[in-house]
């Protein structure tokens, strides 16, 4: 089983990725179209990358079908766990469960504590039915198990909330060189700790105090 792929992203394609590892291999992994534009910058600035992976065969073999190897990649090993967790609310497969991932996994974990059902429903394949089993299979699960903690008081983002986390991100990610998901994720952090009408400053503030 394949669980983790080193190398260079030499080519993006709709909802997958091409990596050359060191040994001159390529393989094709899908991801989520929230990790696409940081991989995209990484395949601009020809900077390694390393991907953790879910290996699965897809196909149906009763219906005569040949079972075809794939490949999901995440960031990091947590965004693959929560993965592994969402793929198994009925009727999620790997590959809808990918193509639901429009949103980074933190925050689709925040959605699924909050029961906020408006953000499950606007991820790609998920309507009003398949939203509400996600949160009934998921949201206790997620809350023992302290995923995504200190999110469970989380609310969906007013535009002003909104706005202020775009130019809070262009700081973090364009002038201090984090990561799109770290930065993400520290934002989501410190509104927690600070309430969702918090302005940047104090944002900036807070997350700077969360990486220390």
């Amino acid at each position: 089983m394949i669980r983790r792929i080193s190398g260079e992203v030499v080519e993006i394609l709709d909802e997958s990725v091409v990596v050359r590892t060191g040994a001159g291999l390529c393989y094709e992994t899908q991801v989520g179209a929230y990790a696409l534009s940081e991989l995209q910058a990484l395949m601009d600035a020809r900077e390694p990358v390393e991907l953790h992976t879910h290996h699965y065969l897809e196909g149906n073999v009763a219906a005569g079908q040949t079972l075809v190897p794939r490949l999901v990649g995440f960031l990091t090993a947590a965004e693959r766990d929560f993965f592994l967790r969402f793929i198994k609310v009925p009727g999620l497969s790997p590959r809808s469960g990918v193509r639901a991932m429009g949103l980074p996994p933190e925050r689709i974990a925040a959605a699924i504590l909050a029961r906020d059902m408006g953000t499950l429903t606007k991820l790609q394949g998920i309507g009003k039915k398949k939203a509400e089993q996600i949160i009934s299979k998921l949201a206790d699960e997620l809350a023992e198990l302290g995923l995504s903690a200190g999110v469970e008081d989380a609310r969906p983002e007013q535009p002003e909330a909104m706005g202020q986390n775009a130019e809070a991100m262009a700081i973090l990610v364009g002038q201090l060189g984090l990561r799109t998901t770290e930065a993400e994720e520290l934002i989501s952090r410190a509104r927690v700790s600070l309430g969702p009408e918090a302005e940047i400053p104090a944002v900036l503030e807070e997350v700077f105090r969360l990486r220390r």
